[in-house]
Parts: C-alpha cells; sequence; structure tokens
C-alpha cells in the first residue's frame, strides 16, 4: 500500500499551508491510504496545565476545532485516525472526576462531526509497520528506539521535534522507525510552553510505500516563516 501519513494538527492551531502540503505531496506519492497519527485536536482549554487567558475558552475553541476540521473532511474523506494524548483529554478530565467516559461522554466521531470514511483506532498495521501516536517515542532518539524495542518497523507522531527516519539491526533483524513531524503553529498562543525549549517543531509528514518509508519537510523559507 501507498501511505500517507499527517502529523498532529492540534486543532484548531494547525500551520495555514498544511492541509495543502499533505495534499500536493501525497498526490505526488501516489498515495491511498491516509493516516493521521493523532492529536488530530488540541483541547487546550481543558488541559491539565494552565490555559492561556487571550485564547477562545471550551466552546470556542471546539467551536473553531469542528470549522477547522470540515476543510480536513473534505480534503481525505478516508482516514484512519491515530488517538493522540491531546485527543484523550476530555475522557482523562471525566475520569479524574470519577466519571466514565463511555457512559457521560459523546463518541469523538460525533464531537468532531466526522463523516463515515473517518475510522479512529489506537493504533494500526500496515504491511507489518506500526502507526502509534508516539507515547512511547519520546526523546530525540525515541523513534529509532522504539523501533529497536518493538523489533517492528513504526511511524509516531507526538514529538513535534522529531523527523526523519532511523534503522537499527541485529544479526536477522532491520527496522526503522519514522518520526513525522506536526503541522502546528508554533505561534500560537496554545504552544507558549515550548517558548523556551531549545528544540523546536518541525512541519512535515511522512510516506510508506509497500514498507519502506519517506519523509517529507515543508517548505517554509526563512526562519522569520518558520515561526
Amino acid at each position: 500500500m501507498r501511505v500517507g501519513i499527517i502529523g498532529d494538527t492540534h486543532l484548531p492551531f494547525e500551520l495555514d499551508g498544511y492541509l495543502e502540503f499533505c495534499q500536493e505531496t501525497f498526490e505526488q506519492w501516489g498515495v491511498d491510504t491516509v493516516v493521521h497519527i493523532g492529536d488530530f485536536i488540541d483541547n487546550h482549554s481543558l488541559s491539565f496545565h494552565d490555559s492561556e487567558p487571550m485564547l477562545h475558552n471550551v466552546v470556542g475553541e471546539y467551536e473553531s476545532a469542528v470549522a477547522r476540521a470540515k476543510e480536513w473532511y473534505d480534503a481525505f474523506p478516508e482516514l484512519t485516525l491515530i488517538m493522540g494524548n491531546h485527543d484523550r483529554i476530555p475522557a482523562r478530565q471525566l475520569r479524574k472526576l470519577g466519571m466514565e467516559p463511555s457512559i457521560f461522554l459523546r463518541p469523538l466521531e460525533e464531537l468532531m462531526e466526522m463523516p463515515d470514511g473517518w475510522v479512529i483506532a489506537e493504533q494500526v498495521e500496515i504491511d507489518g509497520v506500526l502507526y502509534h501516536h508516539g507515547e512511547t517515542a519520546t526523546g530525540v532518539n525515541g523513534f529509532r528506539m522504539d523501533a529497536k524495542n518493538r523489533m517492528q518497523c513504526t511511524v509516531s507522531g507526538h514529538n513535534h521535534s522529531n523527523f526523519g527516519i532511523s534503522y537499527t539491526a541485529s544479526d536477522r533483524e532491520l527496522v526503522w522507525g519514522m518520526a513525522v513531524g506536526c503541522g502546528v503553529h508554533n505561534a500560537s498562543m496554545a504552544f507558549a510552553y515550548g517558548k523556551h525549549f531549545k528544540q523546536k517543531p518541525i512541519i512535515g509528514c511522512g510516506v510508506v510505500i509497500d514498507g519502506l518509508p519517506y519523509v517529507e519537510p515543508m517548505d517554509l523559507g526563512s526562519k522569520i516563516r518558520r515561526i
């Protein structure tokens, strides 16, 4: 299969042009299957961390995310969405209050008005490659170690500053880990927590053709435009 992988978007705080970049890249590679690697939405106002006062409240952020999502639905009517840690924030907050999300929370598909062609999964395997959000692939070498520990080729997101492909081998196996970067607008107040991080987000996406990995960075020009 020819799989295109979209990085973390954190709607409604994704970077302008990232959607079109993914569309153009996947068209160039002849992609026939699309996977979103997780953190489709940000849920900043519901986070366990302090919310930025200049941003929308819960309702405003939700309405903006749904409006932005519709453009993604039009662009990719069939897609597998891997659940990310930010996608799970509402459920985690309910559990913190002692409330079972399956009872008290509408399904994400319904909340985000997803089309029938969108399927949600914790992880998915295609042509022997594992696609998951990447909570087990943190750190600068996380995506390499994740593949090494599993001894399986893996694709992950989660860490916005990780991007690329790294191979590891034993006497019998050769596996690779891929990090696809993200599609966030780093200047948004939603990401103010990373202002002093040395490593900044890398905007890009990934493609896996019959089990072979490729990464595509988005051309953002100068560092001024990269902000």
